[in-house]
């Protein structure tokens, strides 16, 4: 009688300590699905700024150089594809949907993280140093000397890399193979996303991107650079 009760006892407490185990497997994997978005700047006309850094036409403009040399245009966002090669706000929005939408799901899957980080800084430049040939870009410094960005070069392949634009309607073109100039008055833009989809033992996904633009005191866009977006999906 005693084990029958037992058996019994062990029937009705195993479905309520599974589903117990679910909800709270849920609730930590909830608190796991976020996104931070985070705007620092304090100029003037930010609003202006950030519409003009998250809506520019990349697709149209950047070129791509990869390890081996070849230059080619930089593909379009395309919500269907997963590797993105720079930041605007057809991005920033996509992450942003897919993370709000998996907030609303139960999930039975421990060891699963959703995480978008995306951080907009846009600063005043009285001087900037800009490095550039009239195929690619180098470099650019703050007026203390102090380094915003250097592409990155392959040395086994000889070649800068990264996707890149620049603006000679804006900068002189020149003949050497670096040219150094001094940019007056200028808006510095940093733009960083870190993006983080792990989902179980099914697989995961990340990628890491920085974004680095310069825009005239008219809001013109002077130069835009783009490294390599960092990736992997497993």
């Amino acid at each position: 009688m005693k084990r029958k009760i037992f058996w019994i006892i062990i029937l009705i407490l195993l479905p309520i300590i599974l589903i117990l185990t679910l909800f709270v497997n849920n609730f930590i994997v909830f608190n796991n699905i976020y996104y931070q978005i985070s705007y620092e700047t304090n100029i003037l006309n930010s609003n202006e700024i950030i519409v003009k850094a998250e809506t520019f036409e990349y697709h149209q403009y950047l070129k791509m150089h990869d390890p081996y040399g070849i230059t080619q245009n930089v593909t379009k966002f395309n919500q269907s594809l997963y590797q993105f090669n720079y930041i605007n706000r057809d991005y920033v929005d996509f992450i942003k949907d897919k993370i709000d939408q998996d907030r609303k799901r139960f999930h039975w899957w421990p060891f699963y993280y959703h995480h978008f980080n995306y951080k907009f800084n846009a600063t005043e430049q009285s001087k900037l140093y800009f490095s550039y040939s009239n195929t690619t870009l180098f470099n650019a410094t703050y007026e203390s000397m102090k380094e915003v960005f250097t592409v990155e070069y392959d040395e086994y392949y000889g070649n800068f890399m990264g996707n890149w634009y620049i603006n000679f309607t804006h900068v002189p073109k020149v003949f050497n193979q670096s040219y150094t100039l001094l940019l007056n008055n200028t808006i510095l833009i940093r733009m960083f996303t870190d993006y983080d989809y792990v989902y179980g033992n099914l697989g995961a996904e990340t990628y890491h991107i920085k974004q680095y633009i310069a825009l005239s005191s008219d809001l013109q866009v002077i130069f835009v650079y783009v490294p390599l977006v960092q990736f992997m999906v497993a």
